[in-house]
């Protein structure tokens, strides 16, 4: 399953790849999040995170490890985000049906793509929960 692109992030990759009014950062990142949809126009500010008993969004670098590119068919094209693995310390985690791609580690970045978990997990403590976004432009 491919994620859904944002409008916001969409813009974003715009104006790093034609207009350079934005610079790739060093790293993106991965994170989970309550929310079952989000609007396309949703922004990290919209989301309802995880957080606490040891939830931290997961660096991916901006190169071609913790990025790789790939056709998906005749004229589509994706990018695989590496396995991001999250793990609940010092008690348990409300429900995460998303994961997500931002540029910040905070909320002052953009939200580039959500997509759904195959499940919605209720982390205990010491569970994890592992993420790959696909994103995919189809042609």
């Amino acid at each position: 399953m491919a994620a859904d692109f944002h409008t916001e992030g969409l813009q974003f990759l715009l104006e790093c790849a034609l207009t350079e009014e934005q610079s790739v950062p060093a790293n993106f990142y991965v994170g989970l999040c309550e929310d079952a949809s989000l609007n396309e126009d949703a922004s990290l500010g919209d989301l309802t995170e995880l957080s606490g008993n040891g939830y931290a969004r997961v660096a991916v670098a901006s190169d071609n490890v913790d990025l790789t590119s790939a056709a998906a068919g005749t004229n589509d094209r994706k990018v695989t985000t590496k396995a991001c693995t999250f793990t609940a310390d010092g008690g348990a985690w409300n429900g995460a049906k998303k994961a997500f791609l931002a540029t910040t580690i905070d909320d002052s970045g953009k939200l580039i793509a959500s997509m759904d978990l195959a499940a919605t997990r209720t982390l205990q403590d010491g569970d994890s929960e592992e993420a790959t976004l696909v994103l995919q432009l189809n042609g």
